[in-house]
């Protein structure tokens, strides 16, 4: 689990193969952000790619395999599944929260996301949502404010196409039009 910090705030991001996944917004538009983790010594880091219609970026730098790494779920996400939120909110480094799906697939501006209980808040954005196996099942990536636990992730298989789009095009510092889709 990787801390993200950029001029503009901190968030949360994970490693899946030789990429650190993110939220588009937390990478805020940069080129570089700073990057650390338990493994990984603070350091600048650099923004490959940036999808702002899926909120999504992948940042590159040098890092050891993880010995435990993370990998994208491969089952179908349902509701009532029990679910594990990790990342940084407000700062506070390696939290986890448990909940559930409350909605598999909530559609919001015709992207569909995973609704869940678990406490995300400012700084878990970018983070992995996992399930009780311990594969990511999702980005997470907002909550409404002012609203008692209503989360919601990007589910994997939109992370699974982002990563395949981009391995396909073989480029770095690929900006995404928002209005290609």
């Amino acid at each position: 689990i990787i801390q993200i910090m950029t001029p503009y705030g901190t968030g949360s991001g994970f490693i899946i193969g030789d990429l650190i996944v993110t939220n588009s917004h937390v990478a805020g538009g940069l080129k570089e952000v700073v990057v650390s983790s338990k493994d990984i010594k603070r350091t600048i880091a650099k923004v490959i790619y940036d999808d702002s219609d899926y909120d999504i970026a992948f940042i590159k730098t040098k890092f050891d395999e993880p010995k435990n790494p993370l990998k994208l779920s491969s089952s179908v996400v349902k509701n009532g599944d029990t679910t594990i939120a990790i990342g940084h909110p407000y700062g506070l480094n390696y939290t986890a929260t448990e909940g559930i799906v409350s909605k598999a697939s909530r559609l919001y501006e015709d992207l569909e996301y995973i609704q869940i209980d678990a406490a995300i808040n400012p700084g878990n954005s970018g983070g992995p949502l996992l399930n009780v196996k311990g594969d990511v099942i999702g980005v997470n990536t907002f909550i409404i404010q002012n609203a008692n636990n209503l989360g919601f992730a990007l589910p994997h298989f939109y992370v699974q196409e982002a990563i395949q789009n981009f391995k396909e095009v073989g480029e770095m510092d690929i900006i995404k039009c928002p209005s290609c889709k």
